[in-house]
């Protein structure tokens, strides 16, 4: 899987941004596992800022856009080096009919397979750490 815009729940997301957004490189935000369920949300913010606003967001001032992807039926769950400040990268591959979830970078890593993958988001806001 090449784009965020790809998959599930993302009609909003295609909404905001008039290209293919792709997956790579975020700032992990927040990991919730969910035991009970089982159930899997990964939430982080992306490089990219949405080019098609809705009106609600024309007059907010934002320069980060927040995403994340939710899993249900997750296995495999392998967590290291987690909490971390540094970028990570993802990969979102299918193979024998599931999808691999990498987010990872030299020091930290989040594994796990799982049969959906839908995406959360966007939100935006104002992040006063952001680098331009």
């Amino acid at each position: 899987m090449k784009h965020w815009n790809e998959l599930d729940g993302s009609v909003f997301f295609g909404k905001v941004f008039s290209f293919p957004v792709a997956i790579g490189l975020v700032d992990l935000f927040a990991l919730h596992v969910d035991n009970n369920r089982p159930s899997i949300t990964v939430e982080f913010d992306i490089q990219e800022i949405p080019d098609t606003l809705p009106e609600k967001w024309r007059k907010a001032e934002f320069n980060t856009c927040r995403i994340g992807i939710s899993c249900g039926n997750f296995r495999e769950l392998e967590i290291k080096g987690i909490p971390t400040n540094e970028k990570l990268n993802v990969d979102i591959a299918m193979l024998a009919g599931e999808y691999r979830v990498r987010i990872s970078n030299k020091d930290s890593l989040i594994f796990f397979s799982t049969r959906h993958v839908s995406l959360c988001g966007p939100s935006v806001y104002f992040n006063a750490r952001v680098e331009d």
